[in-house]
């Protein structure tokens, strides 16, 4: 009864409101149902249907018109009486099932999908829409089987798989959802939104240089997708291409300037790039549509901050917070912005109103510890964290801050005590673990650093600063050489760019007496920090090492003007003397 189907493929472009696999796919993805609309079947599916019966077909074209009236209650009502007429026709039941979904019956659309299928196991809009269904109601797993079973039906029917990877890549199958997808562009290699979705469920698995190409070969096909646009600019900021993110984003706003996503992450991207002036452009233009999105004075607050214009940050602030005063992200804001203005009691006014449930309040705390600091109200800021730990005893920062406040006062039992309190609350917690072997070091008992070090390591084999505090212990007391060195080398791996990981490296090879490669290593160190005096002198040591003694005292001299602890200062004195003596 072909003509029976006609209508019901016309009434199902509705599920694509209802076809959660379509999220997965974001913008642009056709809905499972409008995959539909023309079904290319294979002529071994094709069959030729028995005329209709009268009365069934009277009552579907009453349906029809039904429809046409927007009567819908009574349109389903004629397709039940058409299939009561003719209950061997399962397009009929396909039908109603569309209008079910119509009125959010789906159990009874299901139902009548599934009498379909009974009826006929090879038919295609049957399985379609029983996929649809399933993935808006987040039963992966059957509609997972619906689309399997409609490219069993129709092979070239390009929706089913990219709805079926969508599916695959929502269970984090992701495999499978790359090896459908490329299944699917061996029968359509040109498919743009084929490219698209590959280049998503590469970017999902963090794979962002294969995202990027697919992306490019996607917008190749079609150079105008906004919504590959949008994710290919996402997908070099990921990168850190920001200058890459910024020419996607202005040829998105060149082809639809009212973009306010594309706008909004061009102004983002330009703060990240230190473009102020273009970011804060950027968001005033979107002030002007008059959407009063508070979120936009945030970050025009936020950029007024960063270029000094503290009046008209603390203006921006203020005004958020009069519309939303919990906002704390913002509170946290106007606290900065009155501590770069100089005006502490009002910035430790707003500090302190964000609440010890806020993700902000460790960060409040330490800010206005600093306050204190600079108050000389050191015995504040201490009373200020033990009230503080007590109201969040799970907060590992709070400890840390408290632990280095009692450090700084020189009361290293107290610091210590603090330390273990944080680690009864928060076993395992590998920063207390490598403050406290620090402390431990501090307090001169090396065999309790290195065995909290270890610990360290034990729960975090790739924790860089415990990786190389082993290390250069080791080296310091002349020790473990060998174990020290690859130590080192491993922080080196997971921090290349770090100056006092380079300077340990560096101390290594000068302990194993390879000093040309000390002194290349010290060198790189230097650079990176220049002006710490502990790596100015082990460079200095390193050319005596090569008989460079006027490159060595000028270093030593250098790090006399940076501000040494006493015992190093006099110690360089004494390098320097014995030198020019020998002069």
């Amino acid at each position: 009864m072909k003509t029976f189907a006609s209508r019901s493929l016309s009434v199902l472009v509705f599920i694509v409101l209802l076809t959660s696999c379509a999220s997965a796919q974001k913008a642009d993805v056709p809905s499972a149902v409008q995959a539909a609309s023309s079904p290319p079947v294979n002529e071994s599916v094709k069959k030729t249907l028995p005329p209709p019966k009268p009365r069934a077909y009277y009552h579907f074209l009453r349906s029809q018109l039904k429809l046409r009236e927007g009567k819908l209650d009574e349109a389903i009502g004629e397709l039940r009486e058409a299939i009561a007429h003719d209950d061997k026709e399962p397009s009929l039941r396909v039908d109603l099932a569309s209008l079910y979904i119509y009125r959010g019956r789906m159990n009874e659309a299901i139902e009548e999908c599934l009498a379909a299928v009974r009826m006929d196991p090879l038919h295609l809009t049957a399985h379609l829409l029983l996929g649809g269904i399933y993935s808006s109601l987040k039963r992966n797993q059957l509609a997972i089987e619906a689309y399997q079973k409609a490219i069993q039906i129709s092979p070239q029917h390009r929706e089913s798989y990219l709805y079926l990877s969508s599916l695959y890549a929502e269970n984090r199958e992701y495999e499978k959802a790359i090896q459908l997808l490329q299944q699917f562009l061996n029968i359509e290699p040109n498919s743009a939104i084929g490219l698209y979705s590959l280049g998503r469920i590469y970017a999902e698995t963090k794979f962002y240089d294969k995202a990027v190409e697919y992306f490019l070969k996607s917008l190749a096909i079609e150079p105008l997708q906004i919504s590959t646009l949008m994710d290919l600019g996402i997908t070099y900021e990921i990168r850190n291409e920001n200058q890459k993110a910024a020419e996607v984003y202005q040829k998105i706003l060149a082809i639809n300037p009212d973009h306010k996503q594309a706008r909004d992450r061009l102004g983002q991207t330009y703060i990240k790039e230190k473009k102020l002036d273009e970011a804060l452009a950027q968001f005033r233009e979107l002030q002007k549509s008059g959407s009063g999105d508070l979120s936009l004075r945030t970050k025009i607050g936020f950029i007024y901050l960063e270029q000094g214009k503290l009046d008209q940050a603390i203006l921006e602030f203020n005004f958020v917070l009069g519309a939303t005063p919990g906002d704390h992200r913002v509170r946290y804001y106007l606290g900065a912005a009155y501590v770069e203005k100089g005006a502490l009691d009002l910035a430790l006014s707003e500090f302190k109103k964000i609440p010890v449930e806020s993700d902000l309040f460790a960060d409040s705390r330490r800010s206005m510890v600093l306050i204190f600091k600079k108050q000389n109200r050191t015995q504040d800021a201490i009373r200020l964290m033990e009230e503080s730990v007590q109201a969040k005893p799970k907060d590992v920062d709070l400890y840390l801050i408290l632990a280095a406040l009692f450090e700084q006062g020189e009361q290293l039992p107290r610091a210590l005590e603090t330390l273990h309190k944080g680690l009864e609350q928060n076993r395992e917690n590998v920063d207390l673990l490598y403050q406290l072997g620090a402390l431990y070091d501090k307090m001169g008992d090396f065999e309790k650093m290195v065995s909290q070090m270890k610990e360290v390591l034990r729960l975090d084999p790739n924790h860089a600063d415990a990786l190389n505090y082993l290390g250069y212990s080791y080296t310091e007391k002349n020790i473990h050489l060998q174990e020290a060195l690859q130590l080192i080398q491993k922080a080196m791996a997971l921090k290349p760019n770090m100056g006092y990981i380079t300077d340990s490296l560096g101390w290594a090879y000068y302990k194993l007496g390879d000093y040309g490669q000390a002194v290349i290593e010290l060198e790189k160190a230097n650079k990176l920090t220049p002006n710490d005096p502990v790596i100015t002198e082990h460079l200095a040591d390193g050319y005596l090492k090569l008989n460079q003694v006027d490159k060595a005292i000028l270093l030593y001299e250098k790090a006399l003007t940076l501000n040494p602890k006493p015992d190093q200062a006099e110690k360089l004195k004494k390098k320097i003397e014995e030198l020019k003596k020998k002069k």
